[in-house]
């Protein structure tokens, strides 16, 4: 069975999608401010060294930029302004987080988590903000 063009939607189904887009929206809001916020408010050195230990370049200017990407894009999601762009930016990040620092700690206690924010960021940039946001950038409309 294939499933209808997503502008044929009944406008419950569309409700409904546009709810999970705004609940993905909201929880990874909530995770990626709470580790911005942990990295302006005196982790930025530990994140540093981490950058560093994982050789990636200029882990100064890195770290700050990684923990404006999570405090700002926290925000934009929030409100669902440049969902899809913020979307991309994370899963970039998290592709980042699983290749050079948690890979060789393996799934459970490793990079379970980096792929679940992945997985929501992907599927944020791929179907938008939904509805229910100030962008309204989404496949439901």
């Amino acid at each position: 069975m294939t499933e209808p063009h997503p502008a044929r939607l009944s406008s419950g189904s569309a409700a409904r999608i546009d709810l999970a887009l705004l609940l993905l929206r909201v929880i990874l809001a909530a995770v990626f401010g709470a580790y911005g916020y942990a990295k302006w408010a005196g982790g930025m050195g530990r994140f540093e060294a981490i950058l560093m230990t994982a050789h990636l370049p200029f882990p100064g200017v890195t770290g700050r930029a990684v923990a404006t990407l999570e405090s700002g894009g926290a925000i934009l999601l929030l409100l669902g302004l440049g969902t899809r762009l913020v979307g991309v930016l994370l899963v970039v990040e998290m592709t980042t987080a699983i290749a050079k620092v948690v890979w060789p700690l393996g799934f459970v206690g490793g990079f379970a988590l980096e792929l679940t924010l992945l997985t929501v960021a992907l599927a944020l940039a791929l179907a938008g903000g939904g509805r229910f946001s100030v962008g309204r950038d989404s496949l439901s409309r």
